[in-house]
């Protein structure tokens, strides 16, 4: 995946994945403010290259989680556990966040079925998960992309 290495007002180094460093002039970027570290794909168009913004591996979600290239959701447990699954968890949202759609609608119209367990089991085990066991010395947890917990 090439890289954005050094931007300056005229030019913008990149680095391929071939290990090679290309030099192209700014206005072969086509999104706004491109940024050192920046994941871009590159194209060739005879001479001329476009350059534009890698979404699969930037940050999603205005920065609640970000997706690696393999395709894993990282979330920070602390705002996966207190803001996602204990106060919004009676609406599904910690499960949308996993990636878990079909479970995440099934959550938010069923969720008073269950008198506010179902919620409350989900904060627990996001508990156990964040403050003991495998994930309690990081920072974030690590979901497939089927939502499941990846260690």
């Amino acid at each position: 995946m090439a890289e954005i290495l050094k931007v300056t007002a005229k030019e913008i180094k990149i680095g391929d994945d071939n290990g090679e460093v290309i030099t192209v002039p700014r206005k072969s970027v086509n999104y706004s403010d491109p940024k050192e570290g920046d994941k871009v794909k590159i194209f060739k168009d005879g001479k001329n290259y476009i350059i534009s913004k890698d979404t699969t591996s930037s940050a999603s979600m205005n920065g609640i989680y970000e997706v690696d290239d393999k395709g894993y959701k990282r979330i920070n447990k602390h705002l996966f556990v207190w803001l996602a699954t204990f106060f919004l968890g009676g609406f599904g949202v910690d499960r949308f966040l996993r990636g878990q759609i079909g479970l995440g609608v099934c959550k938010l119209l069923f969720s008073w079925v269950t008198l506010g367990i179902w919620p409350l089991v989900d904060w627990i085990v996001a508990l156990s998960k964040a403050y003991g066991g495998a994930f309690s010395n990081t920072e974030e947890f690590t979901f497939d992309d089927m939502g499941n917990w990846v260690e």
